[in-house]
């Protein structure tokens, strides 16, 4: 129709021609003009964004994911730039407590409470009092210094069955166990493998044991014993090996003939075995293997005999350097061996094939707190011998000090210094010096004494910080622990990324394929499934080495089995489906059927699963590193646990914050692969909920 041209009803086709349309009902449109259909009231979407939707509406899921990204930022982060050094042993800062806020707060500030701990509470000559006597305690000086102690309270005296080299009195029960089964028992000390009775002598310096009788009368004492204990009888021997007919025949010489109470002092012990008759007729001298021993014979059936030794202790002329002395009982010690030259005691036991237990030893204990960084970093008494006059003059280089002094030569022909020192910078670690001393068995080196700033002594402007405290060997336990967690997940990932994708390729060709295809690949995975994962995995770190490689290739060798396994039942379940029939019908190749119509719709459950792969990895690693094949020279989640595990009970936190953070990766890792199941399910595309 013309455009000058009106539009008559009249003009339409009889056809179209209808008594109850009129003109009216129509309207006239310019045709000159473009038409535009109307604007879409709703903006196109994608799977990715449509994913991306439902899973921001599940909010443990981003939670989870948060909490995921901030760990893999810290691992990445805080070895950058943290500036502690954890590659080298800092022995001066072990095991030093969390610390964030200041000492006294009672809460994350560095200190720790002790209880229990024995202390000797009359190490000094002029304590006389109770109070005098505690205002000197000492618990061990290699353990605890007093500087670093507060809020001390100390206990009443008690008595203790635990050897402890502070405890005093109490004796040692020896004898026939409860079972009253052995017919004798015998207490041998320390061996000697060569002992020569020419060179010297052997005294038995002290031996006294308590009558039980009398013992059992004393107030309270008789709840220590069964009501079946007995007063036994003990005789002294030594014993020796000789050489008969080419065997080893074992002799004893008896020292003290059978009885209960012993009191013997200074009995020259070398006297009784050089007038022994088999000794003088073999004209021996040097014995080998020689031992002294206690011998306890049953006397009275079944009931429980002991002898309670009070002291045992022994003593020697002979000047071998080499020789050492039988295995002394000093009270409340249990056992000790003695050097000759008396400067060294080893911890050591009596061999004993019956009964015997330290019992009623007195000791004090004292409970307290005490500050891990004021220990180390305090204003404390430098050990002897570690300050030089060699750091002076570095020191008043600087001029952090002034140092001047003179060395004379006293009356009797020793050295003696005049000082003088002046601090002249908060910068100079030495505080005070409390004498200046001239060492001729160093060489005449002079050394200092004094009160030094142990902070400014290495080298930190103030006390450091370690917030999740250090480990053994004084490393920073925060760069410590994500620098292990940087290295487990990137072993995880890596191993993820390896056996998903081989896992899913693997599991889509056997799941669509089928019949003989799948029957011969399911077999492959059942020997393969077959082998313990922790055997494979042992047996190619040891061969291959504990690297970062070797274990991710331990992981991939079976890690894989899980996702393929899962994609094949998945493809089972969606390869009859009647949109893959029609695709297939329209020509669709066996590719594009797997990987665009049957792979998305699985996708959702597999990557549920495969996700949850990555804090797998982590816990198999943690569990390789407890039976000693963790990584070496790498720091891991696994390696750091497997080092400090003894230290549970001391330092937990040693534990707790690596283990703290593998339970967030676990808890994290389940919400987060929930939630990209949910959103990656094409299913669900479009719903609002």
């Amino acid at each position: 129709m013309e455009n000058n041209k009106d539009f008559e009803f009249t003009n339409l086709p009889i056809e179209a021609q209808d008594a109850e349309i009129s003109a009216s009902d129509f309207k006239l449109v310019d045709n000159s003009n473009r038409v535009h259909e109307q604007k879409f009231l709703t903006k196109p979407t994608t799977f990715f964004k449509d994913s991306l939707k439902r899973f921001y509406k599940n909010k443990s899921s981003v939670v989870a994911a948060g909490i995921l990204g901030t760990l893999l930022l810290l691992s990445f982060a805080v070895p950058i730039f943290d500036r502690n050094d954890i590659e080298k042993e800092h022995p001066e800062m072990i095991y030093l407590e969390p610390k964030l806020f200041n000492a006294g707060t009672g809460f994350w500030d560095g200190t720790k409470n002790w209880t229990g701990i024995a202390v000797d509470v009359g190490g000094h000559p002029d304590a006389t009092t109770e109070e005098e006597k505690q205002e000197f305690w000492w618990p061990s000086p290699d353990d605890f210094k007093k500087e670093a102690v507060t809020n001390k309270v100390f206990t009443d005296i008690t008595y203790t069955s635990d050897k402890n080299e502070l405890a005093h009195g109490g004796y040692v029960q020896f004898g026939i166990g409860g079972d009253g089964d052995a017919e004798s028992v015998e207490m041998s000390s320390f061996v000697i493998d060569s002992l020569d009775i020419e060179t010297g002598d052997i005294y038995l310096k002290n031996f006294i044991t308590y009558d039980l009788e009398k013992l059992l009368s004393v107030e309270g004492e008789k709840a220590f014993f069964p009501d079946n204990y007995i007063q036994g009888k003990a005789s002294f021997a030594f014993n020796y090996y000789v050489d008969v007919d080419g065997k080893d025949v074992r002799r004893s010489i008896t020292l003290l003939e059978e009885n209960s109470v012993f009191e013997v002092s200074s009995l020259n012990l070398t006297d009784i075995i050089k007038a022994d008759p088999y000794v003088v007729s073999n004209n021996i001298t040097e014995f080998k293997d020689a031992n002294f021993s206690l011998v306890m014979k049953k006397s009275d059936g079944k009931k429980n005999e002991c002898v309670l030794i009070k002291a045992l202790e022994f003593e020697t002329t002979n000047s071998a350097k080499d020789k050492i002395l039988p295995a002394s009982f000093i009270e409340g010690n249990e056992f000790m061996l003695r050097s000759v030259d008396d400067k060294e005691n080893i911890e050591a036991y009596w061999n004993c094939t019956g009964y015997k237990k330290l019992h009623m030893a007195q000791v004090i204990y004292c409970d307290f707190i005490y500050d891990s960084y004021g220990a180390v970093f305090g204003i404390m008494p430098m050990d002897h011998y570690k300050l030089s006059l060699s750091d002076i003059f570095k020191y008043e280089s600087k001029n952090w000090c002034d140092f001047d002094y003179v060395p004379e030569t006293g009356p009797d022909g020793k050295y003696y210094i005049t000082y003088s020192f002046t601090v002249l910078s908060d910068k100079c670690p030495l505080r005070e010096i409390t004498n200046v001393s001239i060492e001729p068995l160093y060489g005449e080196e002079i050394y200092v004494d004094g009160i030094v700033d142990y902070a400014k002594y290495y080298g930190y402007d103030s006390a450091p910080r370690f917030l999740l405290g250090t480990d053994k060997n004084g490393r920073d336990m925060f760069k410590y622990v994500f620098e292990g967690l940087r290295t487990s997940l990137l072993l995880g990932l890596a191993s993820f990324i390896v056996c998903f994708l081989f896992g899913l390729i693997y599991g889509s060709v056997s799941g669509y394929f089928g019949g003989n295809v799948d029957l011969v690949m399911e077999r492959i995975t059942d020997i393969l499934s077959g082998l313990p994962w922790i055997v494979v995995m042992t047996l190619t770190i040891l061969h291959l080495g504990q690297n970062f490689f070797t274990f991710g290739l331990a992981i991939c060798l079976t890690g894989w089995i899980g996702t393929a396994s899962l994609t094949r039942t998945q493809f089972y379940r969606f390869r009859g489906r009647e949109y893959v029939l029609a695709s297939r019908s329209l020509g669709a190749s066996d590719a594009r059927l797997i990987a665009k119509h049957i792979l998305p719709n699985a996708m959702g459950t597999i990557i549920t699963s495969a996700v949850l792969m990555i804090p797998s990895v982590i816990f198999s690693e943690a569990t390789i590193s407890y039976l000693g094949l963790g990584l070496k020279g790498m720091s891991s989640l696994g390696v750091i646990l497997s080092d400090n595990q003894t230290q549970l009970t001391v330092h937990p936190y040693l534990l707790i914050f690596p283990a703290i953070v593998i339970a967030l990766l676990m808890i994290s890792f389940n919400l987060f692969g929930n939630g990209l199941r949910d959103a990656v399910n094409p299913s669900l595309k479009g719903e609002e909920q």
